[in-house]
């Protein structure tokens, strides 16, 4: 085993880490897949400082040289050079592991298949209200797209950190977060999917076990927050090791929970008013009400015409967060107003506008079947769905019969997997026995598919763009697919002006 510090791959958590670690006078050589050209700028900052570099082809080879290896996400524990490494006894971590190990003040971890930045999110958001009242501030990163050794030098103890944690970052990690969210725990990354970030987990059982690391260490002051809604969770429920507090769609006994603003026999509360009467047949669109027990009794936290984001699946966001932002000490005037003045999140369910009577949304975010499942949950309208792209690995049949359940206008396939989403509806239909929707070839640019949803849309309906697949072969990225999408449907609605 050698001795020097080796950081594998420069992106934006790597290269944080690289400028702490260089602000403490570590001597450290990077290694990175790209050549000087294409690191650019990150190259010239480093170079400046001395630092070391090993690019190219053969970047990982002899990794024994080093004492230390902080991997990127992106490497998978199983890479051979990695693992000759570790034999040869060296310490291969993580620049996530690294700070919380350092951290000072308290973490908040959000992982999950899907939901974890919408709820990162709105935590963040009720925190940075509740922590001004007591000079303190809040801080949000991980795998949401900011580094959290960025701010690393400015915490303070009563500050409080948000960190959306992906399976990758969390595979390693031999210690947990202060307060633990898990959204859900489906399947996802069982497949090399995209080019640039070639991990992937070898089975579901490894990329459930790898999200349990986000409170599998806690000792008992830990708290973690789980989906009573979502089948993994309830069965990971029993290896609490701190506070368990449960969310979701039934009543808890200690945590929170949404239910139809339909009388007493939903919210189990006693009374024929507290809920104010409403629609008992409400659906995604229908009127809810969030009730939670933190102070031992049951209460009303908010009504659903106060929030401003859209589908069930973001009245759970609200459950969790609500509940983490109160672990955290949170007081509820915060909480609420944090709820009522959020938004949601770019590129997941994001109204795009109404053009001609048809309304817009843009779930690119949605890279695999379960966040499509859940998106068209969110609408009663006729829908005119945008599905494919990459293919990660994902079984569509229970995608092909939500679409059979829904309201689906058209389906409009794309990608690689589009023939394979066809196939999986078309199969679909002969055990359920319902009618095939019209399904037709999307096109290979976005404004021609966004041209062929809108010929397909009639006034009251909606075009979602939720593909259920990575964007890789078609687009660089999820964002640049939601960028255009949304784009076109801009220029769509002015030529109809």
């Amino acid at each position: 085993m050698g001795q020097g510090i080796a950081v594998l791959g420069l992106g934006i958590e790597n290269l944080a880490l690289a400028d702490y670690l260089l602000d403490r006078g570590k001597h450290i050589t990077v290694c990175d897949s790209r050549e000087r050209a294409a690191l650019g700028e990150r190259y010239d900052m480093l170079a400046r400082r001395n630092v070391d570099f090993r690019l190219g082809p053969g970047y990982l080879e002899h990794l024994e040289d080093f004492e230390v290896v902080y991997r990127s996400p992106g490497l998978p524990l199983f890479e051979p050079n990695l693992e000759r490494a570790a034999q040869a006894g060296v310490y291969v971590t993580s620049a996530m592991r690294l700070f919380i190990e350092l951290c000072p003040c308290t973490v908040i971890g959000v992982t999950g298949s899907k939901g974890k930045g919408t709820t990162s999110s709105l935590i963040h958001r009720i925190l940075q209200l509740s922590q001004a009242k007591v000079d303190g501030l809040a801080y949000l990163g991980g795998n949401i797209g900011v580094a959290p050794f960025e701010f690393y030098r400015d915490l303070r103890p009563d500050d409080v950190v948000i960190l959306e944690l992906s399976s990758f970052q969390l595979e390693d990690m031999d210690r947990s977060v202060d307060i633990a969210v898990v959204t859900n725990i489906t399947e996802d990354h069982l497949a090399a999917a995209d080019p640039l970030n070639p991990n992937y987990h070898k089975s579901r059982a490894e990329y459930v076990t790898a999200k349990t690391n986000l409170f599998r260490h806690q000792d008992n002051n830990g708290i973690a927050i789980l989906n009573c809604d979502d089948p993994t969770s309830r069965e990971l429920s029993g290896a609490i090791p701190g506070q368990l507090m449960m969310y979701g769609s039934e009543p808890q006994s200690c945590g929170a929970w949404f239910v139809p603003k339909s009388g007493s026999e939903d919210c189990g509360c006693g009374s024929d008013s507290c809920c104010g009467g409403g629609d008992s047949s409400a659906g995604p669109s229908g009127a809810y009400t969030i009730w939670w027990n933190v102070s031992g009794e049951k209460e009303l936290l908010i009504e659903s015409d106060r929030i401003q984001v859209r589908g069930l699946h973001n009245l759970s966001n609200i459950c969790a967060a609500a509940l983490a932002a109160h672990a955290a000490g949170a007081d509820p005037e915060s909480i609420v107003a944090g709820i009522e003045g959020f938004t949601g999140l770019e590129h997941r369910l994001e109204y795009c506008g109404t053009f001609q009577g048809v309304e817009y949304y843009d779930d690119s975010f949605a890279t695999n079947p379960d966040p499509t499942i859940i998106a068209l949950r969110a609408f009663d309208e006729p829908v005119v769905l945008i599905a494919g792209g990459a293919d990660k690995g994902a079984d569509y049949t229970q995608l092909a019969q939500e679409i059979l359940n829904r309201n689906i206008r058209a389906l409009l396939v794309i990608g690689l997997t589009g023939p394979k989403i066809r196939a999986a509806v078309e199969a679909a239909t002969e055990w359920l026995h319902k009618p095939v929707p019209e399904i037709i070839d999307g096109g290979a640019k976005m404004s021609e598919i966004v041209q062929n949803a809108a010929a397909k849309a009639q006034p009251g309906d909606v075009v979602l763009l939720s593909t259920a697949c990575a964007s890789f072969g078609m687009f660089p990225n999820y964002k640049v697919r939601g960028n255009q999408f949304k784009e076109e449907a801009r220029k769509l609605g002015e030529s109809m002006k």
